[in-house]
């Protein structure tokens, strides 16, 4: 499995405790405040490099401590992983990863999905939520679509910059001419991965539901819109919003404002759907996703949920756990202590408990 131990020492709270995690699901328990975010965050550092609640790593300092470590254990492939991940106030952030003695990139280990409040409203929420999502998944899936996207963000730059110094239309439908070819090809991009991304998420629903779960969620659709009206091309889109892009200093128009949006029946799900009913989704949108990162050209993933149990009920938490444990990647949940999770967990079976 990716991750069989972990050690953490002076990390957030932590002064210096060893975890271990088993195949499979594994359920942090704890009361608000024990650091069960925490250990989803300390994983994240490990295999990233990264922490998904700042920029600045220095931050997960313990406030006793002048530094942090995080060391870790697990299997890829078959093979041994050894990894570590040091930090101190006066040095940048140090790591190590290696596979049978080699050292490794980041990007050779299990990829990170990672859930988190914000996700939760990924549905009813603004446009960045699900685009950060989809070009995430899109990024590890299709590694050259990074390139084009960072290509045509450095476009999108300067275009944005000459709208707000009030530069020329000349000057301007320069900047305008790259962005209109590049973001064309990065729009063809997303679309080849949506079509991809709704067929995964479709499939799952239809037989998570025909199992007789989660009946609500039946007809559930994806529908796309690429960012500029359908009937222009992006080049003639640009050039007549041009005034409006003058007046609010940034390009309206193109791939970088895709969207997508999920329906119900054809109703939005987000007029139509509870809270609860939202997370049920959203989750099994990722448990979906799964299926696209473990393909052929993709590394085994590991999935890191907070939270599990907030706004649900003790019937679609259990019938969500149960689906989880379907699963054969190694998934990492934290809940919160109380009479639901208790009543969940009690009815389910293989899967690891860690009690804070």
């Amino acid at each position: 499995m990716p991750l069989e131990r972990l050690h953490l020492n002076n990390f957030r709270l932590f002064k210096d405790n060893l975890f271990e995690f088993g195949d499979g699901a594994n359920l942090i328990l704890g009361k608000n405040g024990t650091g069960k975010t925490s250990i989803l965050e300390a994983i994240n550092v490990l295999f990233s490099g990264n922490s998904f609640r700042t920029k600045e790593t220095k931050t997960c300092i313990n406030s006793d401590s002048s530094f942090f470590l995080v060391s870790g254990m697990g299997t890829v492939s078959g093979k041994n992983l050894t990894l570590s991940v040091e930090n101190k106030f006066d040095q940048r952030i140090k790591s190590q990863r290696k596979l049978e003695g080699r050292v490794v990139r980041k990007e050779e280990l299990s990829y990170m999905q990672v859930i988190l409040a914000k996700h939760l409203r990924m549905i009813e929420g603004e446009p960045e939520i699900r685009r950060d999502h989809f070009n995430e998944l899109m990024f590890h899936v299709k590694p050259s679509s990074k390139a084009l996207h960072s290509k045509y963000s450095k476009a999108l730059k300067q275009r944005n910059k000459a709208l707000k110094r009030g530069l020329s239309q000349k000057e301007i439908s320069l900047w305008s001419s790259e962005l209109s070819s590049i973001g064309l090809d990065l729009s063809m991009e997303q679309y080849s991965f949506f079509k991809e991304y709704k067929e995964e998420v479709k499939n799952y629903l239809e037989e998570v539901t025909s199992r007789g779960s989660f009946k609500f969620l039946e007809d559930t659709s994806i529908s796309f819109t690429k960012g500029w009206e359908r009937s222009l091309k992006l080049s003639d889109s640009l050039k007549s919003s041009l005034d409006k892009d003058r007046a609010l200093g940034y390009t309206s128009k193109g791939p970088h404002r895709m969207d997508f949006t999920f329906s119900i029946k054809k109703k939005k799900a987000a007029a139509q759907l509870s809270r609860g009913q939202l997370k049920i989704l959203i989750l099994l949108t990722f448990l979906s996703n799964l299926n696209l990162l473990d393909g052929p050209n993709s590394r085994e993933s590991i999935l890191l949920i907070d939270d599990l149990g907030s706004e649900l009920d003790i019937t679609n938490l259990t019938e969500i756990l149960k689906e989880i444990l379907r699963l054969k990647n190694q998934i990492i949940l934290t809940g919160i202590e109380g009479e639901e999770m208790h009543a969940s967990i009690k009815k389910l079976v293989n899967f690891t408990q860690i009690n804070l």
